[in-house]
């Protein structure tokens, strides 16, 4: 009589191995619904929540839990900025190739202060100057203003009180080493909606040097006025 059945006298555990069943032995019709766990699957690390399942034919098993490629804010969050509050830092993580900044309703608190942001490097300093930046505003029926300036990420001309800004800024930077970058910032001005406001530009640093800090800053003292919010987010592509 052909053995049917096995109980639990009959093999140990850890007996029949891979290798002993034969090729296609069990076929998906054989399995149960659900049947495989994340414990019966040859994968090359832990893995931890939030990962997803990589294909790595180098790592054993071919398979490797790997980090989603996704925008994250940085450790500041969204910041909501209090009455004449100044140098507001957002921390850049090592090694990203892209950074988004979103800005709302941000207004400078004197009027002879200019829409400045500022970036620090891997050292430890603030940039004041080099910087290489365009900004341009137009209307309908008028000429376009064209300024250029190397103290900061700017919108010349734009200085007076009570004027609101929204908008977002998008730093790209081309390889792996975090030392090119390019930038570009759109930004609507609700007192002069009709004007278009732009600022662009490229920000080259030394060896070993990446963005590390934006500062959104005055130039001279008085800070901004209460309620404008900024977040920034990051991205290793």
């Amino acid at each position: 009589m052909a053995l049917t059945k096995l109980n639990t006298h009959g093999i140990g555990a850890d007996v029949i191995l891979a290798e002993d069943i034969a090729s296609n032995a069990v076929t998906i019709a054989e399995l149960g619904d659900q049947a495989v766990s994340e414990a019966k699957m040859q994968i090359s690390n832990a893995g931890t929540n939030g990962q997803f399942l990589s294909k790595q034919s180098g790592n054993t098993g071919g398979l490797t839990w790997a980090d989603a490629t996704t925008w994250t804010p940085t450790t500041e969050g969204r910041v909501t900025i209090s009455q004449a509050q100044d140098d507001i830092d957002f921390t850049i993580p090592a090694d990203v190739n892209m950074i988004k900044v979103l800005f709302w309703g941000l207004s400078q608190v004197p009027n002879d202060n200019p829409f400045l942001i500022r970036y620090g490097t891997t050292d430890g300093t603030l940039v004041t100057s080099g910087y290489l930046n365009t900004s341009t505003y137009w209307y309908n029926g008028a000429h376009p203003s064209v300024t250029e300036n190397t103290d900061g990420i700017k919108l010349n001309g734009w200085n007076s009180t009570g004027n609101y800004w929204y908008g977002e800024i998008n730093f790209s930077s081309v390889g792996q080493d975090g030392r090119r970058w390019y930038y570009h910032m759109n930004a609507y001005n609700d007192t002069y909606g009709e004007y278009f406001s732009m600022a662009h530009g490229r920000i080259p640093l030394d060896s070993g040097q990446q963005i590390r800090k934006i500062r959104f800053t005055c130039a001279s003292t008085g800070g901004y006025d209460s309620g404008g919010q900024i977040k920034t987010y990051t991205v290793k592509l």
